[in-house]
């Protein structure tokens, strides 16, 4: 199936792998965002944003951002998987995004969508509508595990006020606001739990009403670039296991050059494949097809991703189990991802529902 990427999908990639790759290499990578222990890397995230504009790739034209919609930030979210930088674009430049462009008021959009794109704002959407109630015009409740809500310029919430759906954005620095960060396994992405304490709603800017269909199928679309990360994540540990393969000798031979060994190979670059193919066909669906291939891309490529990073720590024998080595952050970046917005079998089980509705 033949995917339209354009000089401009070209030129973004290699911009994107050439600055991801100095960022993995140059000693800002995973290990020292590990040792920082903060799953963030705020001077990666000004260059990615204010200095590459790649934040605003998915941003209309209009708003100031490039027009290159889902398969745009699938090209820039492959990258950074692949180098597993510490960077809320899956939050900011995806589900926010989202949120605004089709959520969200024109005033909103104005306001809210350049300063994105130029890098000014990293907005974070704190996931569940029942987990805030208003009471009194004034807001409380706390989520759990929202990535990067610990470094959030600002939050996107989503409440119900007078039977409908409220969208709204409030400063993080609001003194209403605490944010804990969370101890996880996967040391590379900032997970936080923010609680919120009767915040006044006039400190709320809201963008917009919908109902709780829309703004689910809106976040679970935006999984798009959830999935794209696991690709460039699986794409990595297949590159780094076949260079060792390459390298690594027994009985006078390249283990590269054994049947068994080769055969585990291809098993990984078919899973990796599927979960590609997956991936772009759901960036490029049309609106009556996009929830359902979203939720399909995401679990397809959480899946292969946690099954490949699994299978290239296991060809590398002892040395993959090490701490030196890097292969157990992207094991771990891929476990985190099957439970990120909820598990795959739910995911799964989400897919079901929009297929057979209530049959399933």
């Amino acid at each position: 199936m033949p995917f339209p990427f354009t000089e401009d999908h070209d030129m973004i990639r290699e911009a994107v792998r050439g600055w991801a790759q100095e960022w993995y290499d140059g000693g800002k990578g995973p290990e020292n965002v590990y040792q920082s222990g903060t799953g963030f890397d705020q001077s990666a995230w000004q260059s990615l944003s204010a200095e590459l504009g790649m934040v605003g790739v998915g941003i209309d034209e209009a708003y100031d951002g490039a027009g290159l919609g889902d398969l745009g930030r699938v090209v820039v979210a492959e990258e950074l998987g692949a180098g597993l930088v510490a960077t809320p674009f899956l939050m900011s430049g995806g589900i926010c995004v989202d949120i605004l462009q089709k959520l969200g008021t024109e005033q909103a959009k104005q306001l809210y969508l350049p300063r994105i794109a130029s890098g000014q704002i990293s907005p974070v959407y704190t996931e569940g509508v029942d987990a805030y109630t208003v009471k009194d015009n004034s807001l409380s409740g706390e989520t759990w595990m929202v990535a990067y809500g610990n470094v959030a310029s600002h939050f996107v919430l989503s409440f119900q006020k007078d039977g409908k759906i409220s969208l709204g954005v409030v400063n993080a620095t609001t003194p209403n606001i605490r944010m804990t960060a969370q101890t996880t396994m996967d040391s590379t992405r900032n997970l936080a739990k923010v609680t919120i304490k009767d915040l006044s709603l006039d400190d709320i800017t809201i963008i917009g009403e919908t109902d709780r269909v829309s703004l689910e199928q809106v976040v679970q679309q935006s999984f798009i670039v959830l999935a794209a990360e696991c690709i460039g994540g699986s794409q990595k540990c297949l590159d780094i296991t076949l260079e060792y393969a390459g390298q690594r000798a027994q009985f006078g031979r390249p283990i590269a050059s054994f049947q068994a060994y080769k055969h585990k190979c291809a098993d990984m670059f078919i899973a990796l494949e599927e979960a590609r193919s997956a991936t772009y066909a759901a960036a490029i669906a049309g609106p009556e097809e996009k929830t359902e291939a979203a939720l399909i891309a995401k679990a397809v490529a959480c899946d292969a991703y946690f099954k490949i990073a699994g299978d290239a720590i296991q060809l590398h024998g002892g040395i993959g189990f090490t701490w030196e080595y890097p292969l157990h952050f992207f094991f771990k970046r891929a476990r985190a991802n099957r439970s990120i917005f909820g598990s795959t079998s739910r995911d799964y089980n989400r897919i079901a529902d929009l297929i057979f509705g209530d049959a399933a």
